[in-house]
């Protein structure tokens, strides 16, 4: 079974979270970019991305960076405002 580290939570195994996105600029914002190609790109290349994710039993969502060639994770950071509050 694979593990993420969480910075709130501790060790938790994978199958508890839920992979909702791609945290990244949109094709408007990506003018050396079309749209059609911008969709073929980030889906098929390995990368180092920011995505959301999302803890089912707690129900607290999280930017993870993770490397999509070898799926290891380089950061995890709880987001919106309970991260400012340091909760």
């Amino acid at each position: 079974m694979k593990y993420i580290e969480c910075p709130t939570l501790g060790r938790r195994p994978y199958s508890e979270f839920a992979i909702s996105g791609i945290l990244e600029p949109e094709p408007s914002e990506r003018p050396d970019m079309g749209a059609a190609r911008w969709a073929f790109d980030r889906h098929s290349v390995p990368t180092v991305r920011t995505e959301w994710w999302y803890h089912t039993p707690s129900q607290l969502w999280f930017k993870v960076t993770r490397d999509t060639g070898n799926d290891r994770i380089a950061e995890v950071e709880l987001a919106g405002l309970m991260a400012k509050e340091n909760i």
